[in-house]
């Protein structure tokens, strides 16, 4: 490639090891010879290992509250322009505006959403109801300005790709095959005492719409039988359901650890015996790229997911899993029981996941889609310069 390009990423609401972002973007640039920069939520500057190529991460400043957010764009704007990036990569809605004018000023902007936010926007509880479909309505069309104006544009579902445009390319969330991120969870995996009941683990945003109700009762169902505990990890972003949840009798079986580093999250999937993913159909979630399944198979971990069509399309044929209606905390309980009883099947579901998410699915092969844009608009860089010269 030359003399390595500088991209600078701008992820402002994700935290700067995040996998998507950190882990699986900005180091398959890195290793494919642009140097990046990636800005995201953290304290400090900080530098990362080469990955044939130059990774570094810089902190963008911490904000308040969403008000405070949106008003220190112009801060963010500057700070962009010092990297002096020759492509900007932006991440989520709360960036479009920033992308509009980094186009007027000349420069390579690639937009990437990871959900559909014109379906998340009404979930959004802290905005009042009527306001809802309204910036609903105009995310949607900032997007579709954003797929016409920008040089291109990433999205995770069929769906968001189209409102994209032409320029919208679908690169979905699969787990990394291999390397540092995956050897230092086994090896932190063995630092976690393998328990003597039936483990099974929920790693995610914690709430309501993703089935934490349920999973709570359906400990409690399975308890009448046979010892059964839940490893729960991840954020809080539900603050009345996890009351609820913690009300429920089902709760005694609960292990909460809180926010962990993706490293820990998953050598706690490497101790379980299943993987829980029975997320609500609320919004876009059933047509989302169901990550946490994918990462449970590579972790050779037999999965319990909501019996979404598009969900049991993409993983259904491996047998990896079960899939159950997730409003029914009975039926998510004998999907448990079921997996307990008969080990042999479930070790089967595991290997079967891993070597589908190892051999067939998986990052390494999805990121090929991500460097090949960037070469396009390398080469559509390069013949611009051409242009001008003569």
């Amino acid at each position: 490639m030359g003399a390595a390009k500088k991209v600078c990423i701008y992820a402002p609401v994700h935290i700067h090891t995040d996998v998507r972002v950190y882990q699986k973007e900005a180091k398959a640039l890195a290793a494919a010879g642009y140097e990046v920069v990636l800005l995201a939520r953290k304290g400090a500057d900080e530098t990362r290992e080469r990955v044939q190529g130059h990774l570094r991460v810089e902190g963008v400043p911490r904000y308040k509250n969403r008000l405070q957010r949106f008003l220190m764009q112009p801060l963010m704007l500057a700070k962009i322009l010092r990297t002096r990036a020759a492509i900007i990569h932006l991440h989520n809605p709360d960036t479009l505006l920033l992308g509009f004018f980094l186009k007027l000023m000349g420069k390579t902007v690639i937009y990437d959403t990871h959900e559909d936010f014109t379906q998340r926007i009404l979930m959004r509880e802290w905005i009042p109801g009527r306001l809802r479909q309204f910036m609903a309505k105009t995310v949607g069309q900032l997007e579709a300005w954003a797929g016409r104006c920008f040089d291109g544009a990433i999205a995770t579902q069929p769906d968001v790709a189209a409102r994209l445009g032409k320029k919208g390319v679908v690169i979905e969330n699969a787990p990394i095959a291999s390397g540092e991120l995956i050897d230092c969870a086994y090896a932190h995996s063995r630092l976690i005492a393998k328990p003597a009941e039936f483990r099974v683990i929920y790693v995610g945003t914690i709430g309501r719409t993703r089935g934490l109700l349920q999973m709570v009762d359906a400990l409690e169902y399975v308890n009448q039988l046979f010892p059964v505990r839940m490893w729960l990890i991840g954020p809080v972003h539900d603050q009345a359901g996890w009351k609820e949840a913690m009300a429920k009798p089902g709760w005694k079986h609960v292990d909460y650890r809180g926010v962990l580093p993706q490293v820990e999250a998953f050598a706690y999937m490497i101790q379980a015996d299943a993987g829980l993913i029975t997320i609500q159909n609320i919004g876009d979630h059933a047509k989302t790229s169901p990550n946490k399944i994918y990462e449970y198979q590579r972790f050779g971990i037999p999965f319990i997911a909501s019996d979404f069509a598009v969900w049991r399309e993409k993983v259904g044929h491996v047998g990896s899993g079960v899939f159950v209606r997730e409003t029914d905390a009975l039926e998510i309980a004998q999907a448990i029981v079921f997996l307990h009883d008969l080990p042999a099947l479930a070790q089967e579901m595991g290997q079967k996941g891993m070597a589908y998410t190892i051999n067939e699915y998986n990052w390494e092969r999805e990121s090929e889609k991500l460097i090949r844009l960037y070469q396009t608009l390398s080469k559509t860089d390069q013949s611009l310069v051409r242009g001008v010269a003569q």
